[in-house]
């Protein structure tokens, strides 16, 4: 290191269960940087993205009731650990025009204000609501930014009762999977309070984990190039994205696990179309399960004679299967792995990771989620889908030996470093490799379109006030 280590350094240091190397292997990461990953080609329809035919959603379907009725357990996943900082940054001062002007008309329409604050915007010039509406945004000891994200009333019932993300969420999966274990990741600040609101819903399968100190992360000053410490000499940790949450995944007990966002979510009257595509993506997922477990029983029977089936059937996750799986040691091998079924929907300018072949360090040629950050300049924007996070995962070992290891299928050099303020001065952060893109390289993946309308998220706090979250009909 730059500067030598200090006796609180050390205390730092062995709480979070690392050496002197870990740091020394941070400080390196983010002197180099993020790589670009070797992006082959867009994933489209046809080559990548799977258009599932109505009978095969029919097949996917049957599949779920089998995996459900044979005992599988399934899970809902939700990384919720986030602030609402973000969410509300446009409301700072100066606004955009285009938000102070919706602000002038509809500020008194988002879900979360009381009556009296409701009728106090209602009341008050259109000129006077931005200025208003924001404060109480932002107030830092009531106002809403305050909080996690999970903890912000999305949307309003006819009879006036808001519903928060959390609330949709375990109602979006209780009309699904009746009392099927659910889990958050939550901040440890609120996690009392989380625990609480989630104690009313009455499912008594809801867990909650914190992202663990091992996971956080240095960081570098830009000014000065040297690690990031506070005034009293400690060095600076930092959470170390959602990528950090894998070992929070890893430790879920589940056959399948079901990812999506906190934001993610949808008002009552839109969860029953939105479960029937969850059900198939479900299905699909559940389907390949079984497709993989009678390749590989089929290898362990037959043994070369069942080379080519396997190998035909790994295509589509490697394009070079034929290369990696040429025997039944090494068929088993590729097909011993965590599966994962993620929806895609088409492009239409929102914000989040594409679809592309990308070569991966074991050599294969595989589908995966890549951020935009991660690519080469000569594929940024030609993404034909993106990902919503919509995932559905197989994680149950055939051999009966428990779950897979999650950590042992995550490619620890997709990294992510990326440049923030920190007490006024610029500093370069590191972050995990992300939760659905380097931590889960070399899985089995498959990509399904899915229809845009099942995508609901709330990035900023003025997509509250998009006509479908508006709906007030129950």
């Amino acid at each position: 290191m730059n500067s030598g280590t200090s006796q609180n350094d050390s205390d730092a240091l062995k709480s979070r269960g690392w050496t002197l190397d870990s740091i020394k292997q941070q400080e390196a990461q983010l002197r180099s940087g993020c790589q670009p990953v070797e992006a082959v080609s867009t994933c489209e329809v046809g080559h990548g993205i799977f258009i599932l035919t109505s009978e095969a959603r029919t097949t996917a379907q049957v599949a779920l009731k089998k995996s459900i009725e044979d005992g599988a357990s399934w899970v809902r996943f939700v990384p919720a650990s986030g602030a609402a900082s973000r969410m509300f940054a446009g409301m700072l001062e100066p606004r955009e025009s285009h938000t102070e002007e919706e602000l002038k008309l509809r500020a008194q329409d988002f879900p979360f204000w009381s009556e009296k604050q409701r009728q106090k915007l209602i009341d008050m010039p259109a000129l006077e609501r931005p200025t208003q509406a924001a404060a109480w945004m932002l107030d830092p000891e009531k106002g809403w930014s305050r909080l996690p994200k999970g903890l912000i009333p999305f949307h309003q019932q006819a009879n006036g009762v808001a519903f928060n993300s959390f609330q949709e969420h375990t109602a979006e999966w209780s009309d699904l999977l009746g009392d099927a274990a659910m889990h958050f990741t939550v901040p440890g600040a609120f996690r009392d309070e989380i625990e609480a609101l989630l104690a009313m819903t009455g499912n008594q399968n809801i867990e909650t984990s914190v992202q663990h100190p091992s996971t956080d992360t240095v960081a570098l000053g830009i000014d000065d190039d040297a690690l990031v410490r506070h005034p009293d000499g400690g060095l600076l940790f930092r959470p170390g994205g959602h990528g950090a949450l894998l070992q929070n995944l890893d430790a879920i007990e589940g056959d399948f696990i079901c990812i999506r966002n906190i934001d993610n979510v949808v008002p009552a009257s839109r969860m029953k179309d939105r479960n029937l595509e969850q059900e198939i993506l479900m299905g699909e997922c559940a389907r390949l399960t079984a497709e993989r477990n009678a390749l590989m029983a089929a290898l362990h029977s037959k043994g070369f004679d069942a080379v080519h089936d396997a190998v035909q059937w790994l295509l589509s996750f490697d394009e070079n299967a034929q290369k990696h799986a040429t025997d039944v040691a090494l068929c088993l091998k590729a097909l011993d792995r965590p599966i994962r079924v993620a929806g895609m929907v088409k492009n239409t300018g929102e914000p989040g990771g594409g679809p592309f072949w990308v070569r991966q360090s074991n050599g294969w040629i595989s589908p995966a989620i890549v951020e935009s950050a991660e690519l080469p300049e000569g594929m940024k924007g030609k993404g034909t889908h993106f990902n919503p996070v919509d995932i559905v995962c197989s994680v149950k070992r055939l051999d009966g030996n428990g779950i897979y290891d999650l950590i042992d299928f995550a490619d620890g050099a997709m990294f992510f470093t990326a440049q923030k303020e920190w007490q006024g001065k610029p500093i370069r952060i590191l972050e995990r490799p992300g939760l659905w893109n380097g931590a889960m390289a070399h899985w089995l993946t498959r990509f399904v379109e899915v229809p845009n309308s099942t995508f609901a998220p709330v990035k900023t706090v003025m997509d509250l006030l998009k006509p479908e979250r508006l709906d007030r009909s129950i």
